[in-house]
């Protein structure tokens, strides 16, 4: 009996761990990514808390939800990054909420996701994480963290050397005035500097290696955590199935395009321009393009594509995959390529541009990746390879091995492990 006690006693002193996660929005592939991370914490016992800078979709009662943004008032602080040049040092009304529900909430791991949309004074944030010794895990999910401004650096490497004269100064600072870039490569540096309860994340080996690399994560732990695909939605589906149920034509080769937004811009890193010319290079024959989008007005809009608007129901977007011959990605920069592991996992290979995340992540024997903007290429791609390529045997060999790869749950539990290690090395 005195041992039960003991022990009694000793499972009611263990404390529930609380994570708090932080990211722009509670939709997209980083809410989703968000959810999948809290759905394995709640099953473990933990208590979640996730703030976002505005939500947009009902609340889960098992999840504790804050918003931290004031409708416009985004709006106002990016405006006012056109003067300062400083878009992650500002937003103080909203940065004292988070600050405020920090000290309310008191999380053993702060999560930090995609934080770049003027949601939050990042260094205010990171100093007060330090000053406070709260654990805290940071992925990744673009290049903002190490490059100190760049959402996506593209080409350039002057984060390497601490920015300065910025060749892209819009899209770095948001700014049209002053380059202050490597004021705000400094004050990242310092934000991460002497803190000792951090890890870095990154969604890639491609970004893992560029993180790595950055002066900024000096002396920071690091490691890989692919991202994960909820492997229930995203399966495997005859095509003949899967065509059925969207009313598709089942004698049409057909190339699938899935973004955000589609459109022929020259600026637009998604690429859409060659998509418009790699379906010129198919009229007149038996092969139809689907692009899945947001999209504006396109004029002269090549007669085999359709463009079917955006998709929110991922049951749907699921069959579209698997209804493909193959997926088409022609983006510049990735940092993983989700369209590529929810593809692979419906069992549709996937041909495209090679773009930095998407080729690190994909299984080669199943996809193919060339030199950015070279169509010629793609389409010979294309037309020797892929279109050919997939048949319902190795459909079932694709999704199982992607399955395999991305896998939501395996995510999940990789960071719940992260978050017990750090808590475990702070008692």
């Amino acid at each position: 009996m005195h041992i039960w006690r003991c022990l009694k006693k000793k499972l009611t002193e263990v404390k529930k761990l609380k994570i708090l996660h932080l990211n722009a929005s509670d939709a997209g592939s980083t809410g989703k990514i968000v959810l999948d991370i809290c759905d394995e914490a709640i099953r473990r016992g933990y208590d979640c808390v996730s703030v976002f800078s505005k939500k947009t979709r009902a609340s889960r009662s098992d999840i504790k939800e804050y918003s931290c943004s004031l409708p416009y008032e985004q709006g106002i602080y990016r405006r006012l990054s056109y003067v300062h040049g400083l878009h992650y040092g500002f937003a103080p009304i909203s940065t004292a909420r988070i600050l405020g529900i920090l000290r309310k909430e008191k999380p053993d791991v702060v999560h930090l996701h995609s934080i770049n949309c003027a949601m939050v004074n990042i260094y205010r944030l990171l100093g007060y994480l330090k000053k406070h010794k709260i654990s805290t895990v940071v992925t990744n999910h673009a290049e903002f963290f190490y490059t100190g401004s760049c959402p996506h650096a593209l080409d350039c490497e002057r984060w390497k050397t601490g920015c300065g004269k910025c060749p892209m100064l819009l899209y770095a600072s948001e700014s049209k005035m002053f380059d202050r870039t490597h004021t705000a490569w400094c004050k990242m540096k310092k934000a991460f500097s002497g803190h000792e309860r951090i890890s870095v994340v990154s969604v890639s080996p491609w970004v893992y290696n560029r993180s790595i690399s950055s002066p900024i994560m000096q002396n920071i732990p690091q490691s890989v955590i692919l991202n994960g695909v909820n492997n229930c939605v995203f399966d495997y589906i005859p095509k003949e199935k899967a065509r059925d149920a969207l009313e598709i034509s089942k004698n049409e080769k057909i190339i699938l395009h899935v973004t955000a937004n589609f459109s022929d811009l020259e600026s637009d890193s998604k690429g859409g321009r060659y998509l418009l010319e790699l379906a010129r290079r198919f009229e007149g024959e038996n092969v139809s393009i689907l692009v899945v989008g947001k999209h504006s007005t396109i004029e002269n809009l090549p007669t085999n594509i359709t463009l079917t608007g955006s998709i929110k129901d991922q049951k749907k977007l699921a069959l579209y995959y698997a209804a493909a011959d193959i997926t088409v990605v022609v983006s510049k920069r990735e940092t993983f390529g989700m369209t590529v592991a929810e593809s692979l996992c419906c069992g549709t290979p996937v041909v495209g541009f090679k773009s930095g995340g998407s080729e690190s992540i994909a299984i080669n024997e199943y996809s193919e990746f060339l030199p950015y903007d070279n169509v010629d290429s793609l389409e010979s791609a294309i037309r020797n390879k892929w279109l050919d390529f997939k048949s319902e045997e190795a459909a079932v060999k694709i999704s199982n091995a992607a399955k395999n790869a991305y896998s939501a749950k395996e995510m999940a539990r990789k960071y719940c492990n992260l978050y017990e290690s750090m808590v475990g090395e702070d008692k």
